[in-house]
């Protein structure tokens, strides 16, 4: 055998020997060392029985003067600002600020122009009747957000009577009429727009949009600002459009527009030839004469009556000069810008029957014969036309 088996079996030999000696004594180890357990152990328990939990006693409740101190200290802190604001700040400010500096700080409510008792056209134009009949004579007709006062609110037949700024009477269909004027109020707004074209629209957007609302030649509008050749309007109802900048004359809302050569007057004129003739009409939708020079005159500068009758006064009185030997009138003596009042065709007696303007030497533009629409007519040689002439008014120097 080996030395190493040898060994070996030694070893296991003592091993042997002392488990067995240890093995022989009467007591356990380890079990001197263990508590035993008396009960039962790992039984499932009720906590609500073992720990007497009722149900008010399930959350811990705060005291309730630590509560109201967390809700009592914002409310004061709130309450002295309020004061702050609204009772010490304005007390004191006032006596730290000069005179000067306190009238910088009060801002003051626009000025105010229309009262209660106006109302502000909203159609593109109304007509204004001597009765509250829609068959009725016409006097004139009103443009878009032209001011108008009331006489009576009675209505009569859907119609109120009112007075135009013209000092004209006479009767305005209620449904034409608002009673928002914010959007003519003139210290309400930094620009005050003529529309000098025959007629423009306003859109919905600076670019593209819808059409809002078209308005026609002399209506004016208020504005608040301008870009990019747009001019951003006020429209009733707070709304608001746009209207390109051409053909539209701005202004200051006191400014007045500047009176033009007789030229600009007459080259207004000639933009309704072929217009559609409507007894006292002011627009391009149905025209008379006296409504174009009505508002052609106010695009270049002069204010003149809208009513025939109002303008055989107007103006000066244009000496007509004759031919000495032929007798007849000679063509010159009515110059381009002029207004020729004719005589009733059939009846000499009545001396302002219709007018004419005269657009060129020997040319007129007047009613066509039909009394369908506004044509231009020569009256060089038309000695039926000669003779009707009653007078003759000159306007524009």
């Amino acid at each position: 055998m080996s030395r190493f088996g040898k060994f070996l079996r030694k070893r296991i030999r003592d091993i042997t020997h002392y488990r067995g000696k240890n093995t022989s004594d009467s007591e356990p180890v380890l079990e001197d060392k263990i508590t035993p357990l008396v009960g039962d152990f790992g039984k499932q328990e009720n906590l609500q029985e073992v720990w007497k939990l009722d149900r008010e006693d399930e959350y811990i409740r705060r005291p309730r003067r630590v509560q109201w101190i967390r809700i009592l200290f914002p409310a004061i802190v709130f309450f002295l600002i309020l004061a702050m604001l609204f009772w010490i700040l304005p007390a004191i400010l006032p006596k730290l600020l000069t005179e000067e500096e306190r009238s910088v700080m009060i801002l003051d409510e626009p000025q105010r122009v229309y009262t209660s008792d106006y109302r502000r056209v909203d159609e593109y134009v109304t007509s204004l009747m001597n009765k509250p009949d829609v068959k009725a004579e016409r006097i004139t007709q009103l443009l878009y957000n032209e001011p108008v006062r009331l006489f009576d609110a009675v209505e009569t037949n859907g119609y109120v009577m009112a007075q135009s700024v013209d000092d004209l009477i006479g009767y305005i269909r209620v449904d034409d009429l608002s009673s928002d004027m914010d959007p003519i109020e003139p210290y309400m707004h930094p620009f005050r727009l003529v529309v000098s074209d025959v007629s423009k629209n306003i859109m919905s957007h600076p670019s593209s949009g819808t059409l809002e609302l078209e308005v026609m030649m002399n209506t004016i509008l208020y504005s608040d600002q301008k870009r990019d050749g747009v001019y951003h309007v006020a429209l009733p109802d707070g709304k608001s459009g746009w209207i390109s900048s051409s053909g539209v004359i701005e202004l200051g809302v006191s400014d007045q527009i500047e009176k033009v050569s007789t030229r600009y007057f007459v080259s207004s004129a000639l933009s309704f030839v072929n217009s559609t003739y409507l007894d006292n009409g002011i627009s391009r939708r149905g025209l008379s004469t006296e409504g174009l020079v009505y508002v052609a005159a106010a695009v270049n500068g002069v204010n003149l009556p809208r009513t025939m009758s109002g303008l055989i006064e107007s103006g000066e009185t244009v000496e007509l000069q004759y031919d000495e030997v032929t007798g007849e009138l000679l063509l010159e003596s009515i110059l381009p810008g002029d207004l020729v009042f004719l005589r009733h065709p059939s009846d000499p007696t009545v001396r302002y029957y219709e007018m004419a303007i005269c657009t060129d030497t020997g040319v007129v533009m007047m009613v066509s014969q039909s009394r369908t629409t506004l044509r231009l007519t020569s009256f060089a040689n038309n000695s039926a036309f000669i003779s009707r002439i009653s007078s003759v008014r000159r306007v524009f120097k």
